[in-house]
């Protein structure tokens, strides 16, 4: 529990105080400054209301297609109340939350023949602004660090393996790149660490089922190779549960059902968590640890389950939609 403690206390409100420090006087603080200073900590009081917030009022939301052709973010409440936060979207795929309550979600179009993809942001206001592009690649998984900085997969449409590039956009907007991948690329996760995973490996470019863990000033390894993972399987959705496994949505796009969830502990051994699934895609865990995965089946039998903490059968949180892709939780907007 956060206890706020009563700050008016801190600053003296007459005009004449003084403080004398090393044989000199201080000069009293105008009331203008103590304004200042009131506004900076009410400033810092609302950082901190909007942390409580996004801790104990977590909605759902969802990217994906709808009826018509239309690409949007859903936000249902925890009861599975459903609005539509944002429409008018191009191909919206990867979704989080910085910490103080700003979603970003990135989006892909084209121009003039030409891939651009796209990281926006909606401020605490609701107001979108672009944090930044580039031409020729699809964004896929997102995933932002402590800092603030906003990492993205994005497949490059020049590349005849698919191959990825991890961006890496920080608040102001400079675009580096972080990483690469030599093939399609699909989610972004951090553990605690402050290391970032991402998933390689549809089957549409052929490249090899695979797990790459990046440190944080880069370094490339991987968290779990093609040993990993049976004949035609390929890891698209990550998400870390509490105690640091990874959880992975596998897809092997062929028959109804034949997917699955997976998770690897910190060591890199792997578990069957759920199976029967059909285009299981995007992952994450609300607060009470319930795991909820998006099944990106086209128009209208899109659905979004959840699994009870370690394990069981599912339940279905919301349906009758098309191709739902990432999941990200957040507070209300």
């Amino acid at each position: 529990m956060i206890t706020l403690i009563a700050l008016f206390r801190l600053i003296p409100m007459k005009a004449n105080y003084e403080t004398k420090k090393k044989g000199k006087t201080m000069k009293p603080l105008t009331h203008f400054k103590k304004t200042k200073i009131l506004r900076n900590i009410f400033l810092s009081l609302g950082a901190i209301f909007a942390l409580v917030t996004a801790a104990h009022a977590q909605n759902l939301y969802v990217s994906a297609n709808v009826p018509g052709g239309s690409h949007v973010i859903f936000e249902y409440t925890p009861t599975g109340t459903q609005s539509t936060y944002a429409t008018g979207l191009d191909n919206p795929r990867g979704l989080a939350f910085d910490s103080i309550g700003n979603l970003f979600a990135t989006t892909a179009h084209e121009a003039d023949n030409i891939e651009i993809g796209k990281v926006l942001k909606f401020n605490l206001r609701n107001h979108v602004s672009t944090v930044g592009s580039a031409a020729k690649f699809f964004f896929e998984g997102l995933a932002i660090d402590i800092a603030g900085n906003t990492y993205v997969l994005a497949n490059d449409d020049t590349s005849p393996t698919g191959a990825s590039t991890i961006f890496k956009f920080t608040p102001s907007g400079e675009r580096i790149v972080f990483g690469s991948l030599p093939s399609q690329g699909w989610g972004l996760a951090f553990d605690s660490g402050g290391n970032l995973y991402a998933a390689q490996g549809p089957v549409s470019f052929g490249g090899d089922p695979t797990i790459y863990k990046f440190a944080p000033n880069g370094t490339r390894t991987i968290f779990a190779g093609p040993d990993k993972f049976a004949t035609g399987e390929y890891p698209v959705g990550l998400a870390f549960d509490s105690s640091g496994n990874l959880f992975v949505s596998i897809e092997t796009f062929s028959d109804p059902g034949a997917d699955s969830i997976v998770y690897f502990t910190p060591t890199g051994m792997k578990s069957i968590f759920a199976t029967g699934l059909t285009f299981p895609r995007g992952l994450a865990f609300d607060s009470s640890g319930k795991l909820f995965v998006a099944e990106a089946n086209a128009i209208p039998d899109g659905d979004i389950l959840w699994f009870p903490p370690g394990g069981g059968p599912p339940t279905v949180f919301a349906s009758g939609f098309g191709r739902p892709e990432f999941l990200t939780f957040g507070p209300p907007r």
